[in-house]
Protein backbone atom coordinates (compact mmCIF):
# COMPACT_ATOMS: atom_id res chain seq x y z
CA UNK A 1 0.00 0.00 0.00
CA UNK A 2 2.84 2.57 0.87
CA UNK A 3 4.48 1.66 -2.65
CA UNK A 4 1.19 2.36 -4.43
CA UNK A 5 0.61 5.99 -2.38
CA UNK A 6 4.16 7.05 -2.81
CA UNK A 7 3.92 6.65 -6.57
CA UNK A 8 0.85 8.30 -7.28
CA UNK A 9 1.50 12.38 -8.36
CA UNK A 10 1.31 14.92 -5.37
CA UNK A 11 -1.48 16.87 -7.39
CA UNK A 12 0.17 20.53 -5.16
CA UNK A 13 3.53 19.63 -6.20
CA UNK A 14 2.29 19.00 -10.04
CA UNK A 15 0.78 22.47 -9.99
CA UNK A 16 3.23 24.73 -10.09
CA UNK A 17 4.89 22.51 -13.08
CA UNK A 18 1.47 22.42 -15.20
CA UNK A 19 1.29 25.97 -14.43
CA UNK A 20 4.99 26.26 -15.93
CA UNK A 21 4.36 24.82 -18.98
CA UNK A 22 0.71 26.37 -19.51
CA UNK A 23 2.55 29.74 -19.42
CA UNK A 24 5.18 29.01 -21.44
CA UNK A 25 2.76 27.14 -24.00
CA UNK A 26 0.49 30.37 -23.96
CA UNK A 27 3.67 32.25 -24.34
CA UNK A 28 5.02 30.48 -27.49
CA UNK A 29 1.90 30.45 -29.46
CA UNK A 30 1.17 34.19 -29.04
CA UNK A 31 4.53 35.07 -30.02
CA UNK A 32 4.11 32.53 -32.69
CA UNK A 33 1.37 34.13 -34.34
CA UNK A 34 2.56 37.38 -34.02
CA UNK A 35 5.61 36.40 -35.99
CA UNK A 36 3.33 34.26 -38.50
CA UNK A 37 1.91 37.89 -38.73
CA UNK A 38 5.53 39.52 -39.51
CA UNK A 39 7.22 36.64 -41.62
CA UNK A 40 4.00 36.96 -43.96
CA UNK A 41 4.13 41.03 -44.31
CA UNK A 42 8.23 40.94 -44.66
CA UNK A 43 7.54 38.03 -47.36
CA UNK A 44 4.78 39.76 -48.93
CA UNK A 45 6.96 43.36 -48.97
CA UNK A 46 9.33 41.82 -50.39
CA UNK A 47 7.75 39.88 -53.31
CA UNK A 48 4.28 41.48 -53.11
CA UNK A 49 3.66 44.86 -52.22
CA UNK A 50 6.35 46.62 -53.80
CA UNK A 51 4.42 46.43 -57.17
CA UNK A 52 0.67 46.08 -55.88
CA UNK A 53 0.23 48.63 -53.20
CA UNK A 54 3.11 51.51 -54.92
CA UNK A 55 3.00 53.24 -58.19
CA UNK A 56 6.33 53.21 -59.40
CA UNK A 57 7.40 51.48 -62.54
CA UNK A 58 10.92 51.17 -60.56
CA UNK A 59 12.34 47.64 -59.10
CA UNK A 60 14.20 49.41 -56.20
CA UNK A 61 11.83 52.17 -55.58
CA UNK A 62 9.50 49.80 -55.12
CA UNK A 63 11.25 47.70 -52.74
CA UNK A 64 12.15 50.63 -50.95
CA UNK A 65 8.47 51.75 -50.78
CA UNK A 66 7.50 48.34 -49.57
CA UNK A 67 10.49 48.09 -46.88
CA UNK A 68 9.29 51.74 -45.49
CA UNK A 69 6.04 49.97 -45.10
CA UNK A 70 7.81 47.15 -42.89
CA UNK A 71 9.56 49.85 -41.25
CA UNK A 72 6.60 51.61 -39.95
CA UNK A 73 5.36 48.93 -37.79
CA UNK A 74 9.09 48.66 -36.10
CA UNK A 75 8.70 51.96 -35.33
CA UNK A 76 5.01 51.52 -33.92
CA UNK A 77 6.23 48.94 -31.67
CA UNK A 78 8.24 51.21 -28.81
CA UNK A 79 4.82 53.38 -28.33
CA UNK A 80 2.92 50.08 -28.29
CA UNK A 81 5.94 48.77 -25.98
CA UNK A 82 5.92 51.46 -23.59
CA UNK A 83 1.74 51.56 -23.43
CA UNK A 84 1.02 48.07 -22.83
CA UNK A 85 4.48 47.35 -21.15
CA UNK A 86 3.34 50.03 -18.62
CA UNK A 87 -0.20 47.95 -18.33
CA UNK A 88 2.06 44.24 -17.90
CA UNK A 89 3.21 45.96 -14.70
CA UNK A 90 0.48 47.34 -13.27
CA UNK A 91 -2.38 45.46 -14.77
CA UNK A 92 -0.70 41.96 -14.85
CA UNK A 93 1.04 40.04 -17.53
CA UNK A 94 -1.84 38.07 -18.69
CA UNK A 95 -4.73 40.41 -19.67
CA UNK A 96 -1.99 42.52 -21.52
CA UNK A 97 -0.88 39.73 -23.66
CA UNK A 98 -4.57 38.80 -24.19
CA UNK A 99 -5.24 42.33 -25.81
CA UNK A 100 -1.91 42.61 -27.67
CA UNK A 101 -2.98 39.20 -29.90
CA UNK A 102 -6.04 40.54 -30.47
CA UNK A 103 -5.12 43.78 -31.47
CA UNK A 104 -2.20 41.79 -33.80
CA UNK A 105 -3.56 39.05 -34.77
CA UNK A 106 -7.01 41.46 -36.45
CA UNK A 107 -4.94 43.66 -38.09
CA UNK A 108 -2.90 41.41 -39.82
CA UNK A 109 -6.06 39.67 -40.92
CA UNK A 110 -7.84 42.82 -42.25
CA UNK A 111 -4.58 43.21 -44.81
CA UNK A 112 -6.03 40.45 -46.35
CA UNK A 113 -9.20 42.34 -47.26
CA UNK A 114 -7.39 45.49 -48.65
CA UNK A 115 -7.78 47.30 -52.08
CA UNK A 116 -4.58 47.68 -54.41
CA UNK A 117 -2.94 50.72 -56.11
CA UNK A 118 -4.75 49.72 -59.16
CA UNK A 119 -8.17 49.84 -57.81
CA UNK A 120 -8.26 52.86 -55.16
CA UNK A 121 -5.13 54.49 -55.92
CA UNK A 122 -3.20 55.94 -53.31
CA UNK A 123 -5.47 55.34 -50.83
CA UNK A 124 -3.98 51.47 -50.90
CA UNK A 125 -0.92 52.49 -49.15
CA UNK A 126 -2.56 54.56 -46.75
CA UNK A 127 -4.60 51.62 -45.73
CA UNK A 128 -2.11 49.17 -45.38
CA UNK A 129 0.40 51.88 -43.13
CA UNK A 130 -2.65 52.32 -41.24
CA UNK A 131 -3.06 48.24 -40.57
CA UNK A 132 0.98 47.55 -40.31
CA UNK A 133 0.88 50.83 -37.41
CA UNK A 134 -2.55 48.67 -35.29
CA UNK A 135 0.12 46.06 -35.96
CA UNK A 136 3.64 47.26 -34.57
CA UNK A 137 1.01 48.61 -31.43
CA UNK A 138 -0.09 45.22 -30.06
CA UNK A 139 3.45 43.62 -31.05
CA UNK A 140 5.41 46.34 -29.16
CA UNK A 141 4.32 44.68 -25.76
CA UNK A 142 3.89 40.97 -27.03
CA UNK A 143 7.31 39.37 -27.25
CA UNK A 144 8.04 41.18 -24.02
CA UNK A 145 5.33 39.80 -22.06
CA UNK A 146 5.98 36.73 -23.30
CA UNK A 147 9.67 35.99 -21.86
CA UNK A 148 8.59 37.66 -18.75
CA UNK A 149 5.17 35.61 -18.31
CA UNK A 150 7.57 32.68 -19.41
CA UNK A 151 10.30 32.80 -16.99
CA UNK A 152 8.51 34.15 -14.07
CA UNK A 153 6.33 31.36 -14.11
CA UNK A 154 9.66 28.91 -14.28
CA UNK A 155 11.38 27.35 -11.37
CA UNK A 156 14.89 28.92 -11.30
CA UNK A 157 17.02 25.81 -12.55
CA UNK A 158 14.97 25.33 -15.75
CA UNK A 159 13.96 29.10 -16.61
CA UNK A 160 16.33 29.12 -19.63
CA UNK A 161 14.39 26.58 -21.08
CA UNK A 162 10.85 27.75 -20.79
CA UNK A 163 11.85 31.00 -21.33
CA UNK A 164 13.31 29.72 -24.74
CA UNK A 165 9.97 28.60 -25.67
CA UNK A 166 8.90 32.29 -27.05
CA UNK A 167 12.15 32.61 -29.17
CA UNK A 168 11.29 29.29 -30.61
CA UNK A 169 7.52 30.03 -31.21
CA UNK A 170 9.07 33.22 -32.86
CA UNK A 171 10.59 31.46 -35.59
CA UNK A 172 7.59 28.47 -36.01
CA UNK A 173 5.30 31.28 -36.53
CA UNK A 174 7.60 33.10 -39.20
CA UNK A 175 8.01 29.38 -40.42
CA UNK A 176 3.99 28.59 -40.64
CA UNK A 177 3.89 31.77 -42.53
CA UNK A 178 6.32 31.63 -44.82
CA UNK A 179 4.89 27.75 -45.76
CA UNK A 180 1.61 29.07 -46.01
CA UNK A 181 2.91 31.65 -48.23
CA UNK A 182 4.63 28.94 -50.45
CA UNK A 183 1.61 26.71 -50.34
CA UNK A 184 -0.67 29.45 -51.88
CA UNK A 185 1.88 30.31 -54.07
CA UNK A 186 2.01 26.59 -55.61
CA UNK A 187 -2.01 26.56 -55.05
CA UNK A 188 -3.21 30.01 -56.66
CA UNK A 189 -0.01 29.96 -59.54
CA UNK A 190 -0.32 32.95 -61.86
CA UNK A 191 -3.45 33.80 -59.49
CA UNK A 192 -1.52 34.29 -56.77
CA UNK A 193 -0.09 38.05 -56.87
CA UNK A 194 -4.19 39.21 -57.96
CA UNK A 195 -5.84 37.00 -55.33
CA UNK A 196 -3.17 33.87 -53.99
CA UNK A 197 -1.20 36.60 -51.53
CA UNK A 198 -4.52 36.91 -49.50
CA UNK A 199 -5.13 33.75 -48.17
CA UNK A 200 -2.14 33.12 -45.66
CA UNK A 201 -3.25 36.40 -43.79
CA UNK A 202 -6.82 35.39 -43.98
CA UNK A 203 -5.62 32.27 -42.11
CA UNK A 204 -4.17 34.81 -39.43
CA UNK A 205 -8.23 34.93 -38.34
CA UNK A 206 -7.83 31.22 -37.18
CA UNK A 207 -4.80 31.30 -35.83
CA UNK A 208 -5.96 34.15 -33.23
CA UNK A 209 -8.89 32.19 -32.04
CA UNK A 210 -6.51 28.87 -30.73
CA UNK A 211 -3.90 31.27 -29.27
CA UNK A 212 -6.68 33.36 -27.45
CA UNK A 213 -8.42 30.42 -26.24
CA UNK A 214 -5.17 29.01 -24.90
CA UNK A 215 -3.87 32.51 -23.24
CA UNK A 216 -7.36 32.31 -21.61
CA UNK A 217 -6.30 29.94 -19.59
CA UNK A 218 -3.21 30.89 -18.41
CA UNK A 219 -2.60 31.98 -14.19
CA UNK A 220 -1.16 35.22 -13.27
CA UNK A 221 2.68 34.98 -12.12
CA UNK A 222 3.51 34.84 -8.44
CA UNK A 223 6.26 37.86 -9.01
CA UNK A 224 3.75 40.34 -9.89
CA UNK A 225 1.19 39.01 -7.73
CA UNK A 226 3.90 40.11 -5.39
CA UNK A 227 4.43 43.06 -6.75
CA UNK A 228 0.96 44.18 -6.81
CA UNK A 229 0.54 42.68 -2.59
CA UNK A 230 3.47 45.50 -2.53
CA UNK A 231 1.68 48.14 -3.74
CA UNK A 232 -1.48 47.83 -2.11
CA UNK A 233 0.15 47.21 1.16
CA UNK A 234 2.38 50.73 0.74
CA UNK A 235 5.67 49.18 1.39
CA UNK A 236 7.00 50.45 -2.15
CA UNK A 237 6.46 52.99 -4.46
CA UNK A 238 3.87 53.10 -6.62
CA UNK A 239 5.70 55.23 -9.66
CA UNK A 240 5.65 54.26 -13.42
CA UNK A 241 8.10 51.87 -13.76
CA UNK A 242 9.31 53.54 -17.53
CA UNK A 243 10.16 56.46 -15.69
CA UNK A 244 11.60 54.56 -12.74
CA UNK A 245 14.16 53.33 -15.09
CA UNK A 246 15.32 56.29 -16.99
CA UNK A 247 16.19 57.88 -13.69
CA UNK A 248 18.10 55.08 -12.30
CA UNK A 249 18.61 52.21 -13.91
CA UNK A 250 19.59 54.19 -17.68
CA UNK A 251 23.08 51.60 -17.86
CA UNK A 252 20.73 48.73 -17.19
CA UNK A 253 18.44 49.72 -19.77
CA UNK A 254 20.72 50.35 -22.37
CA UNK A 255 23.30 47.49 -21.57
CA UNK A 256 20.22 45.47 -22.77
CA UNK A 257 19.21 47.22 -25.39
CA UNK A 258 22.64 47.05 -26.90
CA UNK A 259 22.28 43.10 -26.74
CA UNK A 260 19.69 43.56 -29.19
CA UNK A 261 21.30 44.77 -31.89
CA UNK A 262 21.85 41.09 -33.12
CA UNK A 263 18.34 39.89 -32.89
CA UNK A 264 16.47 43.11 -34.91
CA UNK A 265 18.85 44.47 -37.74
CA UNK A 266 21.33 41.39 -37.65
CA UNK A 267 19.16 39.23 -37.61
CA UNK A 268 16.99 40.77 -40.64
CA UNK A 269 19.44 40.52 -42.79
CA UNK A 270 19.43 36.86 -43.14
CA UNK A 271 15.82 36.38 -41.89
CA UNK A 272 13.66 39.14 -44.43
CA UNK A 273 16.02 41.23 -46.35
CA UNK A 274 17.91 38.17 -47.85
CA UNK A 275 14.32 37.07 -49.69
CA UNK A 276 14.79 39.94 -51.98
CA UNK A 277 18.18 39.13 -52.21
CA UNK A 278 17.96 35.64 -53.48
CA UNK A 279 15.07 36.43 -55.88
CA UNK A 280 16.26 39.69 -57.25
CA UNK A 281 19.77 39.21 -57.19
CA UNK A 282 20.70 35.78 -57.33
CA UNK A 283 18.36 35.46 -59.30
CA UNK A 284 16.86 32.45 -57.46
CA UNK A 285 13.05 31.15 -57.97
CA UNK A 286 10.84 32.65 -55.56
CA UNK A 287 9.71 29.45 -54.37
CA UNK A 288 13.30 27.90 -53.69
CA UNK A 289 13.82 31.21 -51.70
CA UNK A 290 10.69 30.69 -49.39
CA UNK A 291 11.27 27.37 -49.09
CA UNK A 292 15.07 27.99 -48.06
CA UNK A 293 13.53 30.39 -45.06
CA UNK A 294 11.35 27.76 -44.17
CA UNK A 295 14.32 25.32 -43.41
CA UNK A 296 16.04 28.09 -41.72
CA UNK A 297 13.43 29.33 -39.16
CA UNK A 298 12.14 25.40 -38.44
CA UNK A 299 15.81 24.57 -37.78
CA UNK A 300 16.56 28.02 -35.88
CA UNK A 301 12.87 26.85 -33.28
CA UNK A 302 15.09 23.62 -32.62
CA UNK A 303 18.32 24.82 -32.18
CA UNK A 304 16.98 27.56 -29.93
CA UNK A 305 15.43 25.14 -27.12
CA UNK A 306 18.50 23.20 -27.56
CA UNK A 307 20.40 26.40 -26.47
CA UNK A 308 18.00 27.20 -23.67
CA UNK A 309 18.28 23.76 -22.32
CA UNK A 310 22.26 24.68 -22.31
CA UNK A 311 21.99 28.24 -20.95
CA UNK A 312 20.58 26.76 -17.92
CA UNK A 313 24.00 25.32 -17.20
CA UNK A 314 26.44 27.04 -19.04
CA UNK A 315 25.36 30.35 -18.53
CA UNK A 316 23.61 32.92 -20.55
CA UNK A 317 25.82 35.94 -20.67
CA UNK A 318 28.99 33.59 -21.67
CA UNK A 319 26.54 31.84 -24.35
CA UNK A 320 25.57 34.82 -25.28
CA UNK A 321 29.22 36.47 -25.69
CA UNK A 322 30.40 32.99 -27.61
CA UNK A 323 27.37 33.24 -30.10
CA UNK A 324 27.91 36.77 -30.61
CA UNK A 325 31.48 36.08 -31.62
CA UNK A 326 30.75 34.02 -34.73
CA UNK A 327 28.25 36.58 -35.82
CA UNK A 328 31.21 39.02 -35.86
CA UNK A 329 33.00 37.07 -37.91
CA UNK A 330 30.05 35.03 -40.19
CA UNK A 331 28.86 37.81 -42.44
CA UNK A 332 31.52 38.25 -45.24
CA UNK A 333 31.73 33.96 -45.17
CA UNK A 334 27.99 34.05 -46.06
CA UNK A 335 27.75 36.42 -48.96
CA UNK A 336 30.64 34.80 -50.32
CA UNK A 337 29.09 31.12 -50.56
CA UNK A 338 25.68 32.86 -51.65
CA UNK A 339 27.35 34.32 -54.55
CA UNK A 340 27.73 30.66 -55.70
CA UNK A 341 23.93 30.40 -56.45
CA UNK A 342 23.94 26.96 -54.92
CA UNK A 343 20.56 26.35 -52.81
CA UNK A 344 22.23 23.73 -50.85
CA UNK A 345 25.08 25.62 -49.87
CA UNK A 346 23.03 28.78 -49.49
CA UNK A 347 20.67 27.22 -46.67
CA UNK A 348 24.36 25.56 -44.97
CA UNK A 349 26.01 28.97 -44.78
CA UNK A 350 22.64 30.60 -43.72
CA UNK A 351 21.67 28.11 -40.82
CA UNK A 352 25.38 29.08 -39.17
CA UNK A 353 23.67 32.40 -38.95
CA UNK A 354 20.35 31.12 -37.63
CA UNK A 355 21.73 28.18 -35.47
CA UNK A 356 25.00 29.28 -34.04
CA UNK A 357 24.38 32.87 -34.21
CA UNK A 358 21.46 34.01 -33.96
CA UNK A 359 19.70 31.11 -32.15
CA UNK A 360 22.48 30.97 -29.40
CA UNK A 361 22.14 34.74 -28.70
CA UNK A 362 18.20 34.88 -29.11
CA UNK A 363 17.98 31.48 -26.58
CA UNK A 364 20.43 33.25 -24.29
CA UNK A 365 18.70 36.10 -23.96
CA UNK A 366 15.34 35.09 -23.45
CA UNK A 367 16.33 34.64 -20.17
CA UNK A 368 18.69 36.83 -19.52
CA UNK A 369 16.71 39.70 -20.08
CA UNK A 370 14.21 39.19 -17.95
CA UNK A 371 16.74 38.72 -15.11
CA UNK A 372 17.93 42.17 -15.92
CA UNK A 373 15.45 43.76 -14.36
CA UNK A 374 13.02 43.84 -11.01
CA UNK A 375 9.81 42.32 -10.91
CA UNK A 376 7.89 45.57 -10.98
CA UNK A 377 10.00 46.97 -13.64
CA UNK A 378 10.61 43.95 -15.72
CA UNK A 379 7.97 43.73 -18.28
CA UNK A 380 8.47 47.79 -18.99
CA UNK A 381 12.44 47.20 -19.21
CA UNK A 382 12.05 44.29 -21.92
CA UNK A 383 10.00 46.19 -24.28
CA UNK A 384 11.51 49.17 -23.93
CA UNK A 385 15.11 47.93 -24.64
CA UNK A 386 13.85 45.55 -27.36
CA UNK A 387 11.06 48.06 -28.82
CA UNK A 388 13.44 50.67 -29.23
CA UNK A 389 16.35 48.73 -31.26
CA UNK A 390 13.14 47.16 -33.00
CA UNK A 391 12.70 50.78 -34.34
CA UNK A 392 16.55 51.82 -34.96
CA UNK A 393 17.37 48.75 -36.62
CA UNK A 394 14.70 45.75 -37.07
CA UNK A 395 12.57 47.92 -39.36
CA UNK A 396 14.93 50.10 -41.37
CA UNK A 397 17.85 47.39 -41.79
CA UNK A 398 15.99 45.63 -44.94
CA UNK A 399 15.51 49.45 -45.91
CA UNK A 400 19.34 49.95 -45.55
CA UNK A 401 20.28 46.80 -46.56
CA UNK A 402 18.29 47.48 -50.01
CA UNK A 403 20.29 51.16 -50.38
CA UNK A 404 23.54 50.04 -49.64
CA UNK A 405 23.46 47.40 -52.02
CA UNK A 406 22.12 49.52 -54.65
CA UNK A 407 24.89 52.28 -53.78
CA UNK A 408 27.60 49.70 -53.66
CA UNK A 409 26.38 47.16 -56.73
CA UNK A 410 28.05 44.81 -53.86
CA UNK A 411 26.93 43.27 -50.66
CA UNK A 412 30.33 44.35 -48.90
CA UNK A 413 28.86 47.17 -46.61
CA UNK A 414 26.02 45.04 -45.67
CA UNK A 415 28.29 42.49 -44.61
CA UNK A 416 29.98 45.27 -42.53
CA UNK A 417 26.54 46.69 -41.54
CA UNK A 418 25.84 43.09 -40.10
CA UNK A 419 29.41 43.07 -38.33
CA UNK A 420 28.81 45.99 -36.48
CA UNK A 421 25.59 44.98 -35.28
CA UNK A 422 26.95 41.83 -33.97
CA UNK A 423 29.93 43.94 -32.64
CA UNK A 424 27.58 46.28 -30.16
CA UNK A 425 25.57 43.54 -28.77
CA UNK A 426 28.83 41.72 -27.57
CA UNK A 427 30.26 44.79 -26.19
CA UNK A 428 26.90 45.10 -24.21
CA UNK A 429 26.20 41.43 -23.34
CA UNK A 430 30.23 41.92 -21.78
CA UNK A 431 29.48 45.06 -19.65
CA UNK A 432 26.21 43.61 -18.46
CA UNK A 433 28.34 41.83 -15.56
CA UNK A 434 28.23 44.81 -13.94
CA UNK A 435 24.06 43.84 -13.22
CA UNK A 436 23.44 39.91 -13.32
CA UNK A 437 26.45 36.96 -13.32
CA UNK A 438 25.76 33.52 -14.82
CA UNK A 439 26.60 32.25 -10.95
CA UNK A 440 23.27 34.50 -10.05
CA UNK A 441 20.77 33.08 -12.46
CA UNK A 442 19.84 30.10 -10.31
CA UNK A 443 19.17 32.13 -7.32
CA UNK A 444 15.31 33.53 -7.18
CA UNK A 445 15.95 36.47 -4.61
CA UNK A 446 18.27 37.76 -7.21
CA UNK A 447 15.65 37.44 -10.32
CA UNK A 448 13.12 39.27 -8.00
CA UNK A 449 16.07 41.80 -7.75
CA UNK A 450 17.12 42.21 -10.73
CA UNK A 451 20.50 41.45 -10.67
CA UNK A 452 23.73 42.36 -9.38
CA UNK A 453 23.02 46.03 -8.59
CA UNK A 454 19.49 44.99 -7.11
CA UNK A 455 17.21 48.51 -8.15
CA UNK A 456 17.17 51.15 -5.95
CA UNK A 457 13.46 52.49 -6.81
CA UNK A 458 11.69 49.14 -8.07
CA UNK A 459 8.33 50.87 -8.79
Amino acid sequence: MTDIQTSLPDDAAQAPLKNTRRAAIGAAVGSAIEWYDYSLYGAAAALIFNHQFFGTGSQVGGLLAAFATFAVGYLARPLGGIFFGHLGDKVGRKPVMVLTLVLMGLSTTLVGFLPTYATVGAVAPVLLISLRILQGLGAGAEYAGAVTLSSESAPARHRGWYASWSPAGVWIGSAIGLFAFRVSLSLTGDKFEVWGWRIPFLVSALLLVVAFLIREHVQETKAFEEVKKAREEGTTQDNVPLVSLLRSEKRRLFTALGTNFILTGYSYISQTWILSYLTNDIKMAAGISLVIQAVLLTVGAVTVLCFGRVSDTFGRRRLFLWAAGLGVLWPFPVFAIIDLKNPVLTTLALLVCFAGSVAATYAAQAAMLPELFPSALRYSGIAFAREVSGALLGGTTPLIATALLAWAGHWWPVATWMVVMATVAFACAWYSKKFRRDDEQWNDASFLNGGVEASKEVG
